[in-house]
């Protein structure tokens, strides 16, 4: 079927004011018939047999063209999938935080290489926070018949090597940059925000008992100057609290708490919830701050780089040391500011869309740390 066959069929389900022909997309404006979301999904079905791509947006010229469905006269493509490089990256990334687990274990594996399987409860609640995070992004797109990729895992230096004191010595990093999948496009915007959600809530309740496992594991030891010192964001000071009330030695005064690899690997799986959570970019955030607020996020994106740009020098001011922001942010500006849009932008939200961005915002505000690490 080729354009001209199809907008006649269109028109008992849209009443068609304008046509414009144009190279890429064929431009209608007029209005959806009511039941609108059935007649949308009708089109969609129509357009699709076609081979063609719709696209449903608000056009506001007029009452009688409120909407507009932009047929582009291509085929989306579909999601690659290499499944035999989403195993290669899960191994690579098992073996490098590992690595980063023993050597925060405090595994001399310079000496004693064997000494390596300690890395493995770090790197086993890490991936395990990681991977359910992905796997909650994986299922809902599944859900909404959604092309997606399984999760590729991010690996990352282990650790650094320097000379001390005549001395070879490791610095500890977390041995992977996160994990990531491929999708392909939303069918509305309602879809999007359960989409972009689904990876943080999944994620934050998995980090919850892994968080309280490591804690439980983590011991009191007189405070010291100097070395790292891990921020603690809201939902990490609560769990703390909680473990502390069924400690069987209370802490005394002066002494700090040394985590557990395993409640490290929790830090950092709030520490990634709050970063994903930033409505910027192609961020789970952006995901929904796109969702519930359409191009108008723009503002929303703005404000949360102040915001960033704001943290960044008061670490340099207060701690005299580069922020995390500073990477963060670069990273997501080089994403860029716009979001492809969704194929349905007229269906309306619904009050469960609202509250699950809220949760998504609750989430972000028990996670966030302005300085991380210092």
């Amino acid at each position: 079927m080729n354009a001209a066959e199809l907008i006649p069929k269109l028109r008992g389900y849209m009443s068609v004011a304008d046509v414009k022909m144009g190279v890429r997309f064929i431009i209608l404006k007029g209005m959806i018939n009511n039941p609108q979301s059935q007649n949308i999904q009708t089109i969609r079905t129509l357009v699709k047999e076609a081979g063609l791509t719709p696209f449903f947006e608000h056009s506001h010229d007029s009452a009688d063209t409120a909407h507009t469905l932009k047929i582009g006269l291509f085929r989306m493509r579909k999601v690659k999938q290499r499944f035999w490089l989403n195993w290669l990256l899960l191994g690579i990334t098992v073996i490098t935080t590992t690595l980063a687990g023993s050597v925060w274990f405090g595994a001399d594996i310079l000496s004693n290489p064997l000494l390596v399987y300690k890395g493995l409860p770090f790197a086993g609640a890490l991936l395990l926070i990681l991977g359910s995070h992905e796997l909650g992004h994986y299922f809902a797109c599944r859900h909404y018949g959604m092309q997606a990729t399984p999760p590729f895992f991010i690996p990352f230096l282990p650790f650094f090597i320097v000379k001390y004191a005549g001395q070879l010595t490791l610095i500890p990093f977390f041995g992977t940059m996160g994990a990531v999948i491929r999708m392909g496009i939303t069918p509305n915007r309602r879809a999007l925000i359960r989409v972009g959600v689904a990876g943080p809530i999944v994620g934050f309740i998995v980090a919850i008992p892994v968080t309280i496992a490591g804690l439980a594991l983590s011991e009191y030891v007189p405070g010291i100057d100097g070395g790292l010192s891990f921020s603690e964001p809201l939902v990490f000071k609560g769990l703390m609290w909680v473990v502390d009330l069924f400690r069987q030695v209370k802490p005394a005064e002066g002494m700090i708490l040394t985590i557990h690899p395993v409640a490290l690997a929790g830090w950092i799986g709030f520490l990634i919830t709050s970063l994903n959570l930033l409505p910027l970019s192609q961020l789970d955030g952006g995901h929904i701050s796109y969702g519930v607020f359409g191009k108008k996020r723009i503002w929303l994106t703005i404000g949360t780089y102040a915001l960033m740009v704001a943290a960044i020098i008061y670490t340099f001011m207060e701690y005299q040391q580069p922020s995390v922001w500073l990477v963060w942010g670069g990273l997501t500006l080089l994403l860029g500011f716009k979001h492809p849009p969704s194929e349905d932008e007229i269906t309306p939200l619904s009050r469960g869309d609202i509250f699950l961005a809220a949760v998504a915002l609750g989430i972000l505000i028990l996670t966030v740390m302005p300085v991380p690490i210092r």
